[in-house]
Order: structure tokens, then C-alpha cells, then sequence
């Protein structure tokens, strides 16, 4: 098969440019694999048997497994960003995205485990050597070809069919670059302004050159497309596995449904940037609501963390573990448990017999504080103001019995954020 031609770069800026949109796929991909994997069952109560709740487990195990992989993805185009001069990207379009966003194949939005999404996960991950099966989905999704002008200073808006056609061209492009500059004009950006040994993702590594750059896009199209030789732990064949797995037991039961009945594009209210309305289930159960508004406010204050922590604005080592392990205790005992009980609760009346699910919405205010000591100060602030909201939301009727835990959770949390933080 022929490959299609490497995106374009000429400069700097274009290559800033296709690493932020590098970032935000990442980002909102990864979104996308924790709203199914939440919707996924986790009782018999709930209409399956032991042997199928098994293998329902194992499949929120591996699409939570890949979903981290992502988030790896993401520090490492930080690093790639950072490394050149850029800034850490950690925003991100709101779900579901305009299709003027990106190309066809990425029109991201937040659908709960079936078929037709785990065959959307299977695309999204896509080798380039694969081709498509459906020859006016390959046309549509083919890049257009444009008008390019010798030494381009802007975008028009660059083109690519996958994953891996992206980071082909952003390899192309620092391959491109180091020679035209020189690699110690490229590289620019100091590796210990750079994001590395986060929390349980030992391969986040600092850029500091062509080689280190080049190992570090190597690195996400081999675990996400599974590339070279389509390995069996790249994401693409880990979802193709599930797929097998999942029409193997349909055969065997034909009523089998291993997730709960979410609605598509969920939200408490209507986000700013959302482009067609149609495309959006607004929530109006009230505890639900209330319910997801926490799982927002959770969400937005990890995202400033996760921003601080891939800027490392002139923090102490001992503040940067600190941080780490903060955005680690939100991520797996806030967001994760949230996600899963909101999936379990009902969407409202305009939606009968559905549940809702985590918009995971991102409101305007999100960005990372360039300021030393005042951040903490308000995370810590924001931690314990979510932790009094979630006491009251669990002594309401029908709420979830996480919420104890959960609110628990953000009051430590808080308490390892002192009035001394960060240290000087």
C-alpha cells in the first residue's frame, strides 16, 4: 500500500500548531474511551451472568488501560511542545466536536459501549496500512489535496486520515526542521521545564534532541496503532480483540448487553462552543445533575493541575511529586468512581429509561496559573468546597454510596495541600 504524503511542515509555528491538535485529540480521545468504559455494567443485578460480567470486567480493564496510554500520549506531545520553544496544550474542544474542528475520521463525541463505538474505537486507531472495507468511507476520509505556496508561514488546515498520518508528518516535520535549523536552534525548550516520572506512567521521558523526540513519536503509534507488524498490545488489535469477544457472546446470547442504556453527548446544560444542539442530551434529573456538576468540577480542577504539573512552573521537585500524586488520587478515586456511578443514574424525564453519563466539560476558565504559590492555595480551597458539596449530596435520596468515599477522599486530598505549599 501506498502512504499517503506526510503532512506538510515548513517552520516552527506549523509544527506548534499540529502538536497542539495532537494534544487535543489525545485529550478528548482518551475522553471518549472512559465515557464507555463507565458505561459499562459491574453487577449481575444487572442482567448478565458471572461469566459475561467477567469478561465486561476485563473489557473496562483494557479500555481503562488504553485510556491511561492516552494520557501518556498527551505528556509526551507536551514534552515534544516544550522541547521546541512551545507551550504545554492541555484544552481541548468540548464533545461533541465540530466536524470543521479536524478531519472526517475525528469527529470525536461521548457514546456508550456498543458495536457501532467499539467499531469507531477501531477506526479512531486505525494502522495507515490498513484499508478500509467500505471504498466511499476511504474517499470521504481521503486527505484534499491544496494549494501549497513555497515557504508557508500559516496552516490552512492540515490533513491527515490517522493516527499515525498525523505523527508522520509531525516526525517529518522535526526530521525537516532539526536539519534546517540545526538541532540546537530546534531544541530550544529546556528538558527540565519538562514533564517525566509521573505517577505510575514511567515512560513519560524528557525530550532533549532529534533522537529522543523521534523515540517519543515512535512510541505513541506504535502502542496506539500497533504498529510495526500491527502488535498485539497496540490498541488497535486490543479493541479488535473486545470486538471478537463481544459477537463471540452475542452468538451464545443474542440478548446479551453488557452496558447500561447512557445517552449520547450528555450535559447539565448546553456548553458554549457547541456548534449544533442537536447533538446533545441535556440532563435534568435534579440529583443527577448535581451529581455531574461535581464530576465537572472535579474534572476542570485536574485538567489546571495536570496543566501546572506539564508547565512545571519553578515548583520543588518535592511539589512536583506532590502534584502528581494529586492529579493520581483525583483521577482514580474522584473521576474514575464518579463516572461509574453517574452512568447508573437516571437521565431525567426528557429522556425515559436512559442514564446519563460525565460530559467531561471544560468551561473557559480552565488554563494553567503562572503564579507560585497562589494555585495551591486555591486548589486546596477548591478540593475542600467540593468535598462540603459532596456531603450533602450524599444524605439525598438515591444517591450513589460512593459519594462517602468520595467526598472523604477530597478532604485528604486537600490536607496534603499546607499553607508552606509549594515549599521555598
Amino acid at each position: 500500500m501506498t502512504l499517503e504524503p506526510p503532512v506538510r511542515i515548513e517552520n516552527r509555528t506549523q509544527l506548534v500548531y499540529l502538536l497542539s491538535e495532537a494534544a487535543e485529540l489525545e485529550h478528548g480521545i482518551s475522553c471518549c474511551y472512559l465515557f464507555a468504559g463507565f458505561s459499562l455494567k459491574s453487577s449481575t443485578k444487572e442482567g448478565v451472568s458471572d461469566q459475561q460480567l467477567q469478561m465486561i470486567e476485563d473489557w473496562r480493564s483494557t479500555i481503562t488501560d488504553v485510556a491511561i496510554q492516552e494520557m501518556l500520549h498527551l505528556g509526551l506531545v507536551n514534552n515534544l511542545l516544550t522541547a521546541i520553544g512551545g507551550a504545554p496544550h492541555i484544552r481541548r474542544p468540548n464533545l461533541p466536536t465540530s466536524p470543521a474542528m479536524y478531519p472526517k475520521s475525528f469527529e470525536l463525541d461521548l457514546r456508550p459501549f456498543n458495536p457501532q463505538t467499539l467499531a469507531n474505537f477501531i477506526f479512531l486507531e486505525r494502522p495507515e496500512t490498513v484499508m478500509s472495507q467500505d471504498p466511499a468511507t476511504l474517499a470521504a476520509n481521503r486527505p484534499q489535496p491544496r494549494h501549497v505556496r513555497a515557504r508557508d508561514i500559516f496552516f490552512d488546515r492540515p490533513e491527515y486520515q490517522t493516527i499515525g498520518h498525523l505523527y508522520r508528518g509531525v516526525e517529518d516535520g522535526f526530521r525537516y526542521l532539526a536539519e534546517k535549523y540545526g538541532e540546537e536552534r530546534l531544541f530550544i525548550g529546556s528538558s527540565t521545564t519538562q514533564a517525566a516520572a509521573y505517577p505510575r506512567l514511567p515512560e513519560l521521558t524528557a525530550v532533549t534532541g532529534l533522537l529522543s523526540a523521534i523515540q517519543a513519536i515512535q512510541q505513541i503509534v506504535e502502542q496506539g496503532e500497533g504498529a510495526p507488524g500491527e502488535a498485539q498490545n497496540g490498541h488497535y488489535a486490543r479493541f479488535r480483540r473486545i470486538q471478537e469477544e463481544y459477537e463471540a457472546l452475542r452468538r451464545q446470547d443474542p440478548n446479551f448487553a453488557p452496558a447500561r442504556p447512557v445517552v449520547v453527548n450528555p450535559y447539565t446544560h448546553l456548553p458554549a462552543d457547541l456548534i449544533d444542539a442537536r447533538k446533545v442530551n441535556v440532563l435534568d434529573d435534579p440529583l443527577t445533575v448535581s451529581i455531574c456538576n461535581l464530576f465537572d468540577g472535579a474534572y476542570e480542577l485536574l485538567i489546571q493541575m495536570l496543566g501546572r504539573y506539564f508547565a512545571r512552573i519553578d515548583e520543588l521537585e518535592e511539589d512536583l511529586r506532590l502534584l502528581g500524586e494529586i492529579t493520581v488520587g483525583i483521577m482514580g478515586r474522584v473521576i474514575g468512581p464518579l463516572g461509574n456511578a453517574i452512568t447508573g443514574l437516571p437521565a431525567g424525564p426528557s429522556h425515559p429509561g436512559l442514564h446519563a453519563g460525565p460530559s467531561f466539560y471544560i468551561p473557559r476558565n480552565v488554563h494553567t496559573p503562572p503564579h507560585r504559590r497562589a494555585p495551591w492555595l486555591a486548589w486546596r480551597e477548591r478540593l475542600l468546597e467540593l468535598s462540603a458539596y459532596c456531603a450533602i449530596l450524599e444524605i439525598s435520596a438515591g444517591a450513589p454510596a460512593e459519594m462517602v468515599r468520595i467526598g472523604q477522599t477530597l478532604a485528604r486530598l486537600a490536607g496534603r495541600i499546607s499553607e508552606k505549599t509549594p515549599g521555598k
